[in-house]
């Protein structure tokens, strides 16, 4: 328990610490995640603008649908893929945001038990 106000500010101050490093941590992580969204993008664009010229360079139907299969199955390759590392970049980024969270409540516990 507390014994003096000042242990009382002493506890809120290590609280509100612990919620601005939380906070710095998400802002952190958003930010990689933004970084890697838009870097994934650029290359789709890319692809893109390769897969346009491959079909324009087709002769026939054959090989345009040929070309565009592979397109298609390559996009969806890489889309899974992206979406998966998103997901675990989320994940990894809410795990550290919350660690500052999780020790003060456990602190809280052990303070008021």
């Amino acid at each position: 328990m507390f014994r003096s106000f000042d242990d009382v500010v002493s506890f809120n101050k290590a609280n509100v610490d612990a919620f601005v490093q939380s906070g710095n941590r998400l802002a952190a992580g958003v930010e990689e995640i933004a970084k890697e969204v838009f870097g994934y993008t650029g290359k789709t664009l890319e692809v893109a603008v390769q897969g346009s010229k491959a079909l324009a360079s087709c002769k026939n139907p054959d090989d345009m649908a040929r070309v565009q299969q592979q397109l298609a199955r390559e996009s969806w390759d890489k889309a899974v893929a992206q979406s998966s590392k998103l997901s675990e970049m989320g994940a990894i980024v809410a795990r550290s945001a919350l660690e500052p969270i999780q020790a003060r409540y456990k602190s809280a516990v052990e303070t008021m038990g």
